[in-house]
C-alpha cells in the first residue's frame, strides 16, 4: 500500500510540473514552425542557447546554437515561418534595464524579398555600459567647458572684471542725471508760478519723502532699502567667497577646474561596475528533475543544479532519493561457549537520500566531472550530440568490498522541448546488475523565469 501512495504522489507531482511546463514554454515564442537564421557578432557575452528572438518587442523565437568562428561567435537561430523576415533586416543585442538580462532585436526591414533558411542577417553592435562610460566621460567635458566659461565671464583673465564696467556706467548715468535736473532748473526759472506750484507740491512731496526716509517709522521706505542692501552685500560678499574657492580648487567644481584625477577617478569607478556587472550578468543555471524505477530498488527521484560562472565551467549540486538503497555489506563476529563464528550480512535501508556534489568542465561535445556522486566520491564523462539531444553518461563510483566500483551507464534523450527521457544500467560489469528508467524536465534560467513569473 505504501509503493502504491508512493508511486501515485509521484506521478500527480510529474503531471503538475508538465501542466505548468507546457503553459510556460509554449508562451515564450508561439507555437508553429520555425525557419533557421544565422548572424555573427563581435561580443555574445550574456547570451546562451534560448535566448529570446524579439520582434518589436515580443518573443518570435530563440537562440539554437553559439559556436566561435575565428574570433566572433556564430549565432544560428529559429524565427517562427508566419513572421517576414525581410533580406534586409537587422539584428541588435538588447539588454533589459541597467542589470538585466539580454535579447536579440531583428529590425524588420523594407525588402519585398524574404530572407532564405540558415541566411546571414547584418548585426548591429549595441551600447550598453561601454557606451554608458563614454557618455560620462562626454558629460564632464562639456561640465569643464560650462564652468570655464562661467569663469571667464566673471573674471576674465587680463581683463578689467565685468562687475567693475558695470559700476563705471552707473556712475556715468549719475553724472548725465545732474546735468539733466540743472537744464530743467533753467526751464522752470522761465514759468514762476508754475514753479510756485511745483514747490507746493514738492513740499509736500518732501513731507511724504521725510516720513518714508524716517528710520524710526519701521514701515518706511528707507528702512526697506536699507535691508535690501544689506541682504544685497551679504549676496556679493558670498558670491565672492564662492569664486575664490572655485578658483582654488574648493569643493565638487573647483576640483572638477583644478584636479584632472576626478574625471579619471569617475572612469575608473564606472570601469569597475562595468566588470562587476558583467561577472554577475554571466552566470547561469540548469536545473532538471527526473523521477521513475529501478528493477533493485524501487521508486527513485533526482534533482540536480548546475551553476556555470562561465559557458565551460559549472558546478553541480544535487539530491536523489529511492524508496530502498543499494546493498551494504556488514561482517558480525560472535562468540558462543568459546567458539567463534563469523556472518556475512547484505542490509538495505528504506527512503534513503543520497547526495551530489561535483564540479565539471566542457570541452567541445565532452564533459569531466568529479566529486562526490550520490555520497561517495567518484567520476563521470559525458558525451553530448547536441544535433540529435542526446546525451550519453558512464559513471564510477561507491567501491564496495565484495563487488567493486559501481560503474553506471546511462542515456538520455530529449523528447520535446524540456521533456526527456533516462535509461541506466547500475553495475552493469557485474552479473547482479539493475536497470532504471526515469522521465524528467530540465530547464536553463530563460525556462525558470517563466517558471517564477508564473507563480509570482
Amino acid at each position: 500500500m505504501n509503493e502504491f501512495k508512493v508511486g501515485l504522489m509521484a506521478l500527480a507531482t510529474l503531471a503538475s510540473v508538465v501542466v505548468m511546463s507546457f503553459k510556460i514554454t509554449s508562451n515564450q515564442s508561439g507555437f508553429g514552425d520555425y525557419v533557421p537564421y544565422r548572424t555573427i557578432v563581435s561580443d555574445a557575452s550574456g547570451i546562451f542557447p534560448k535566448t529570446p528572438i524579439k520582434v518589436a518587442g515580443i518573443n518570435a523565437g530563440r537562440i539554437k546554437n553559439i559556436e566561435l568562428t575565428g574570433n566572433q561567435a556564430l549565432i544560428t537561430f529559429e524565427v517562427l515561418e508566419d513572421i517576414k523576415v525581410p533580406a534586409d533586416s537587422k539584428l541588435r543585442i538588447k539588454t533589459v534595464g541597467f542589470l538585466g538580462d539580454k535579447y536579440i532585436e531583428i529590425s524588420v526591414g523594407k525588402s519585398q524579398e524574404r530572407l532564405d533558411s540558415m541566411g546571414f542577417l547584418i548585426a548591429e553592435e549595441a551600447g550598453g555600459m561601454e557606451t554608458l562610460v563614454k557618455d560620462a566621460a562626454e558629460v564632464l567635458k562639456d561640465v569643464r567647458e560650462i564652468t570655464k566659461s562661467v569663469k571667464d565671464a566673471l573674471a576674465p583673465e587680463g581683463q578689467e572684471p565685468a562687475l567693475k564696467k558695470i559700476m563705471q556706467n552707473v556712475d556715468e548715468m549719475v553724472i548725465n542725471a545732474k546735468d539733466a535736473t540743472a537744464s530743467m532748473k533753467r526751464v522752470l526759472g522761465d514759468n514762476e508760478n508754475k514753479l510756485n506750484k511745483m514747490i507746493d507740491d514738492l513740499g509736500k512731496f518732501s513731507g511724504e519723502l521725510a516720513n518714508q526716509t524716517n528710520t524710526e517709522n519701521p514701515e518706511s521706505s528707507l528702512r526697506k532699502v536699507k535691508k535690501i542692501l544689506a541682504n544685497l552685500d551679504d549676496m556679493t560678499l558670498d558670491m565672492k567667497n564662492l569664486v575664490a574657492d572655485i578658483k582654488a580648487g574648493k569643493g565638487t567644481v573647483g576640483k572638477l577646474l583644478v584636479e584632472e584625477e576626478i574625471a579619471d577617478e569617475v572612469r575608473a569607478t564606472l570601469a569597475g561596475v562595468q566588470k562587476i556587472v558583467g561577472k554577475v550578468d554571466a552566470i547561469r543555471t540548469e536545473l532538471e528533475l527526473f523521477t521513475g524505477a529501478n528493477s533493485d530498488y524501487g521508486s527513485e527521484s533526482a534533482l540536480a543544479l548546475k551553476i556555470f560562472p562561465a559557458p565551460e565551467r559549472f558546478y553541480l549540486l544535487g539530491l536523489v532519493t529511492s524508496e530502498i538503497g543499494p546493498d551494504r555489506s556488514r561482517t558480525i563476529v560472535s562468540t558462543v561457549n568459546g567458539v567463534e563464528t563469523t556472518e556475512n550480512r547484505v542490509e538495505r535501508d528504506r527512503d534513503t537520500y543520497r547526495f551530489n556534489i561535483q564540479i565539471g568542465r566542457i570541452l567541445g561535445p565532452w564533459t569531466f566531472r568529479g566529486g562526490i556522486i550520490e555520497s561517495s566520491g567518484g567520476l563521470g564523462v559525458d558525451y553530448d550530440v547536441r544535433d540529435w539531444g542526446t546525451r550519453f553518461k558512464l559513471e564510477a563510483f561507491d567501491y564496495r568490498k565484495n563487488i567493486g566500483i559501481n560503474l553506471r551507464l546511462s542515456f538520455e534523450q530529449q523528447l520535446w522541448n524540456v521533456f526527456y527521457g533516462r535509461i541506466a544500467v547500475e553495475d552493469s560489469l557485474e552479473e547482479n546488475r539493475s536497470a532504471t528508467l526515469s522521465a524528467g524536465m530540465r530547464f536553463n534560467d530563460e525556462d525558470l523565469k517563466g517558471l517564477i513569473g508564473f507563480f509570482f
